[in-house]
């Protein structure tokens, strides 16, 4: 006999739960001499909206495939999946293996055909209410917005951390690199070659590792949090099974704050990173350039001459002398 217990948050009334869901089975279980305990599969502060993150969910399946379960008892439904086509699946899939699974709430034992039109019926009432509670958070999210009241998270936001309330508080150490990395831009230099420099240099990232992005630096030169404000809801969820989170691009109402919090980037700074930013784009597309070259520390003349013909950046190629030594040159289309 194995048992599933499962709580969806980690709040503490909620990690309470857990604990109880855990202690009751182990100790029903071991008190019980036709049972012998196969484990207590937990999963804390886990959605039951699909599987994929459940660890110890995912765990009690394979143990079932190889034999080590015979039985397995849980809460409710709701405990077990709250995805109809999940819930069902798995139930189907442990049946044929002639292991029954125990929903204590509802009554149920899997291995009687009799109640699976009732399983579907309830495990899609359990599906139907996460889809409500879903909506109902998200309602409450946005109406927070709408009067400014928001949290932040700084897991991977250099610069910043959070207070007790959740709202950003400077983190000085980690501003004094953010600040080299706007001026280090505005000096000419590409989101590239200043990941580049900073690797060379060992300089501590978001994580406290020394490994950069270019794109990840990108993302900061963007970010209007750098000057004080905020923008909320740059994402959403589009589909509260998968918890799929895209872009939002309009389809649902943004709010900006502005002097939300301290600013590490004067506002003008800012403003002039976002221009060269525009500025650096315009150029590449004129010249019909992909990218500005990687290695302008050997090349400082790299995208910069451009053919007064046909508009297009120059490019330095290299060729082999009949002595075998290396020669370059700076070449155009025309």
């Amino acid at each position: 006999m194995a048992a599933y217990c499962r709580v969806s948050t980690d709040q503490e009334e909620q990690l309470l739960s857990y604990e109880n869901q855990v202690r009751f089975y182990t100790e029903s279980i071991n008190s019980n001499p036709e049972y012998e305990c196969a484990g207590i599969y937990a999963d804390e502060g886990i959605s039951g909206t699909n599987t994929k993150k459940r660890d110890e969910f995912n765990r009690m399946i394979m143990d079932c495939r190889a034999g080590k379960i015979d039985r397995i008892i849980t809460k409710s439904i709701f405990r077990f999946a709250r995805n109809t086509l999940d819930c069902l699946n798995y139930v189907r899939e442990l049946k044929g293996l002639g292991i029954g699974v125990t929903f204590e709430k509802e009554a149920i034992d899997t291995l009687d055909a009799k109640r699976e039109v009732l399983l579907t019926i309830l495990s899609f009432l359990a599906q139907d209410e996460s889809r409500n509670i879903s909506e109902n958070s998200t309602w409450g999210i946005r109406k927070r917005f709408e009067i400014g009241q928001h949290k932040m998270s700084t897991k991977r936001f250099l610069g910043y951390d959070a207070d007790e309330n959740g709202k950003l508080i400077v983190n000085k150490q980690q501003a004094k690199i953010v600040k080299r990395i706007f001026m280090e831009f505005l000096w000419g230099k590409t989101t590239d070659y200043i990941k580049r420099i900073f690797e060379r240099e060992g300089v501590i990232n978001w994580d406290g590792g020394t490994k950069w992005q270019a794109t990840t630096i990108c993302s900061m030169l963007e970010n209007e949090k750098y000057k004080g404000d905020t923008l909320l809801q740059k994402s959403y969820t589009v589909d509260f099974l998968t918890k799929k989170r895209v872009q939002n691009e309009g389809e649902v109402q943004q709010y900006y704050i502005e002097d939300d919090h301290e600013a590490i980037i004067e506002p003008w700074i800012w403003e002039c990173v976002q221009l060269e930013m525009k500025r650096r784009e315009q150029y590449l597309e004129e010249h019909n350039i992909t990218r500005f070259s990687q290695n302008t520390e050997v090349n400082p003349f790299s995208s910069k001459i451009i053919c007064g013909e046909c508009n297009r950046a120059f490019a330095r190629k290299g060729w082999r002398t009949p002595s075998g030594n290396r020669g370059s040159a700076v070449s155009g289309i025309r």
